[in-house]
């Protein structure tokens, strides 16, 4: 008992007691931040990687669909709470090579990064005395398509350019058909190596409204842009015989993937329609003056719009 009362009067003991409980306390508090620092960063980094890769697939399909021979060639990911944000490259695959054609960002999470960007850049054939055409970054001209089932004022026909261009190049080229034509019915028996295909998506309500604007609006801007046509890729040699089933399914896939609503809206006209009923619009193709020629002279093709142009090498 009396060394017991030495100890609760003993000074020394008393401040070596606080200190040692004051220890234990840091180094619980610590322990905890620890465990705590780390838990939230798993979560945060599981967060993360899940709204990343789920935003990739949104927009690796809206790319691929809303860009003819379009993908994602490379993105770079900021992570932020709960989400972040993505600064990504659009290539295009223009049969001998790819090039990045545009630099795009998205956010994604809960709590997407914030960031502000600014846009400069002047309009182009808006005075109605010429196609109200617009171009990608790296000065290419988005593609234009006439819808065969629509009456338009004027159609777009750039084979007279392409054909007072100089030198052996690669020429991106639209080709608008006459008519809507089923896989087995295209006119063209080959098509080349790498060939895109419109596909019909489109409802009677928007056809109506296509004939209403090609009837009561300018001619210059009554047209389809590119990111409003549909369609897939096939990189080998397409004959009349062969079957496009699976192209099409992943083409069905993409529309559900994609985050834009008229692709959801695409994938609920097309899912009940077979792929041998599917009707094609018209075609994305690639190759020098020469090799397309023959195609761009068949009677069935209606309009053509030339898009991007590279060097042969």
């Amino acid at each position: 008992m009396d060394d017991f009362r030495e100890d609760i009067f003993d000074e020394q003991k008393i401040k070596k007691a606080i200190k040692k409980g004051k220890r234990k306390s840091i180094i619980m508090i610590v322990f905890v931040s620890v465990i705590v620092f780390v838990v939230l960063n798993a979560i945060n980094f599981a967060a993360y990687s899940y709204f990343s890769q789920s935003a990739f697939k949104q927009w690796d399909a809206y790319i691929k669909l809303s860009t003819p021979n379009g993908y994602i060639s490379e993105t770079v990911d900021t992570k932020g709470i709960l989400g972040g944000e993505s600064q990504f490259k659009v290539s295009k695959n223009m049969k001998i090579k790819s090039l990045v054609i545009e630099q795009k960002q998205y956010k994604f999470g809960v709590l997407p990064s914030l960031s502000y960007s600014r846009i400069a850049g002047n309009s182009i054939g808006f005075t109605g005395e010429d196609w109200q055409v617009t171009y990608k970054e790296n000065g290419w001209r988005n593609l234009l398509f006439f819808h065969p089932d629509v009456t338009y004022q004027e159609y777009k026909h750039d084979e007279d350019l392409i054909n007072q261009m100089q030198g052996e190049q690669i020429y991106e080229v639209a080709l608008s058909f006459d008519k809507p034509y089923k896989q087995r019915e295209l006119p063209l028996y080959e098509l080349p190596t790498i060939t895109w295909f419109w596909i019909n998506t489109y409802s009677d309500s928007q056809l109506k409204t296509f004939q209403e604007k090609a009837r009561k609006n300018d001619w210059s801007s009554t047209f389809i842009r590119e990111n409003e046509a549909l369609g897939f890729s096939v990189n080998y040699s397409i004959y009349s015989t062969i079957k496009l089933d699976n192209e099409y399914e992943d083409f069905l896939n993409l529309l559900q993937t994609s985050f834009y609503h008229e692709h959801h809206r695409a994938y609920d006209f097309m899912k009940d329609v077979d792929a041998k009923d599917v009707e094609i619009l018209g075609i994305v193709v690639y190759g020098t003056k020469e090799e397309l020629t023959n195609i761009i002279q068949q009677p069935f093709i209606k309009a053509v719009s030339l898009g991007g142009v590279i060097n042969n090498y």
